[in-house]
């Protein structure tokens, strides 16, 4: 097996199941408003025609958009094109590759559970798209990709100072995130014990009407979030 650079270019697209599960989504979809407009009785022709042209015309524009995403790896650059931009990392701009949980695979089965970033010569993070685990194997992928940025960035390659800290903090807030969401849940169980008290003891009214579930779990589980992430960040941002 060749060195990261010799096993360039790469290219990263949507799979073909992928693009024809997102034009069943997409067709299904145009078909359940353009029946939903049409069998409307109380909205003139003036407005359901236009919307439905423009409807069709936007979802159109999704489909082609997605289909044309893209990362391109070559000896020169990271290629990465957006559904509305484009972007090209060199590789002696880069200063990180890394893997990161999608935050939205807990809300939709079909999202990946990790996805790519590369970090600008900025320290702001690019989303490499379809480089995730739907798609390739992420380990494999970025093995590469690292091993290629380490060979094309440049003897003399020397991280930015000002992206170097931007990236940290970015980790900062991305660990104070997940720690939160993840001592949020731990809590439910313990404030439901509160809410429970008023079944067993009596309570003073104002006390009793502080103990309703909509008011523990409304401001205890956001206030243990925000402590939590808080003082993770602030932690983290400490001992660097």
């Amino acid at each position: 097996m060749g060195t990261g650079y010799e096993r360039l270019p790469r290219e990263y697209r949507l799979k073909r199941s992928r693009m024809r599960l997102l034009l069943w989504v997409i067709a299904t979809g145009t078909v359940s408003v353009a029946l939903t407009l049409l069998n409307a009785d109380d909205l003139s022709t003036s407005f359901t025609y236009p919307f439905l042209v423009a409807w069709v015309a936007l979802m159109g524009w999704l489909f082609r958009a997605t289909l044309r995403c893209s990362t391109t790896a070559d000896l020169k650059a990271i290629h990465v094109r957006a559904m509305v931009k484009r972007r090209r990392l060199a590789w002696e701009d880069i200063q990180d590759i890394r893997v990161e949980p999608n935050p939205g695979a807990a809300l939709h089965e079909n999202a990946p559970d990790v996805q790519v970033y590369a970090f600008g010569r900025d320290g702001k993070k690019v989303l490499l798209p379809f480089l995730d685990d739907l798609h390739v194997n992420v380990e494999r992928e970025v093995a590469v990709l690292l091993e290629a940025w380490e060979e094309l960035r440049g003897e003399d390659w020397a991280p930015v100072p000002e992206a170097a800290a931007r990236v940290d903090r970015h980790n900062a807030r991305r660990g104070a995130m997940l720690n939160g969401f993840a001592i949020s849940m731990m809590a439910f169980v313990p404030l439901t014990v509160p809410m429970l008290l008023p079944l067993f003891v009596d309570m003073p009214g104002w006390l009793g009407s502080v103990l309703q579930p909509l008011v523990v779990l409304g401001l205890g589980l956001p206030l243990v979030f925000a402590l939590t992430a808080i003082t993770t960040y602030r932690r983290r941002t400490r001992d660097g």
